[in-house]
């Protein structure tokens, strides 16, 4: 008896010793940043020297600053724009790829090739299409004769968010797609056909078959694409730059503004504030699929 206690005991310091490289490394480049930065937000600083203790003062000082709101405003716009119209696109065309058995792997080759383009390069590209001078989109639009004046995408604010997030849907719905795609593949192909049998039509086989067997995979492309956006800075930064204005100003652009005042407090009070709601939102995303047993 003690000399299997013995083994396990072996047994389970091994697996500790194996797994403490990853330990050290997630404490390292993780924990201790974010309790770094967490300490930081209770301080003062002035031309980014740390002056001393200043208890909430940095929170009190976001959470009555105008932009903030403003900021707040435009990534729950951007978020919600992203992650809806990323699950329907990816809905869409998981259902079309697994529909074409023939090209499905050409196809998903294709549709997959936008994730591998950067943040950054897409909103230079999409910047340039969207010029109100010489970019492609006008052109062609002004060249079907269907506007007669160049249309300012990047200038309009309704249009500016619009266009910001119609260009994080072309980059980013390949991976929705492909999980949304994954959970298709998953279902029997048997409970198709005992509903063809039945009588039951693409549509009905859809809304009482696909659609409820794919819950889990549409709250994972929910989840990961909401932590994502809500935290996104390459797009609108490259695209846009958060104008016109604020309207495209997300916080993490917020963010990036306010690192050039050299003011680590506030900015460290806001990049906890953005964990926090992150969190929340992961917690929220979390409860529903444990409740609803997905």
């Amino acid at each position: 008896m003690s000399l299997i206690h013995s083994r396990n005991r072996r047994n389970v310091i091994s697996g500790y010793l194996f797994l403490s490289p990853s330990i050290i490394i997630l404490l390292v480049v993780v924990v201790f940043p974010i309790l770094y930065v967490i300490f930081f937000s209770f301080s003062k600083f002035n031309y980014g020297q740390r002056t001393g203790f200043n208890g909430l003062n940095n929170y009190l000082t976001i959470l009555t600053d105008p932009n903030f709101y403003v900021s707040l405003k435009a990534t729950v716009v951007f978020t919600l724009g992203s992650v809806v119209g990323q699950v329907l696109l990816a809905i869409v065309f998981a259902v079309v790829i697994n529909s074409l058995k023939k090209a499905e792997g050409g196809i998903r080759l294709f549709v997959i090739m936008p994730y591998m383009v950067s943040m950054v390069a897409v909103g230079v590209t999409f910047r340039w299409m969207l010029n109100t001078e010489f970019g492609i989109v006008n052109f062609l639009l002004l060249s079907l004769g269907l506007i007669r004046q160049p249309i300012n995408f990047l200038g309009d604010p309704t249009l500016a968010m619009a266009s910001l997030v119609t260009a994080h849907l072309w980059a980013s719905a390949p991976f929705a797609t492909l999980i949304i795609l994954a959970g298709i593949k998953s279902i029997s192909s048997e409970i198709y056909e005992s509903a063809e049998i039945d009588g039951a039509g693409f549509f009905r086989c859809f809304f009482s078959i696909t659609l409820p067997l794919i819950r889990q995979q549409i709250f994972i492309v929910m989840l990961i694409q909401t932590m994502f956006s809500f935290r996104h800075f390459p797009l609108p930064y490259s695209m846009t730059g958060g104008g016109p204005g604020m309207t495209t100003k997300m916080l993490a652009v917020l963010l990036k503004e306010k690192m050039s005042y050299l003011d680590y407090g506030y900015n460290s009070g806001l990049s906890v504030i953005m964990l926090v709601i992150t969190l929340v939102i992961a917690w929220f995303y979390l409860e529903i699929m444990s409740k609803s047993k997905i």
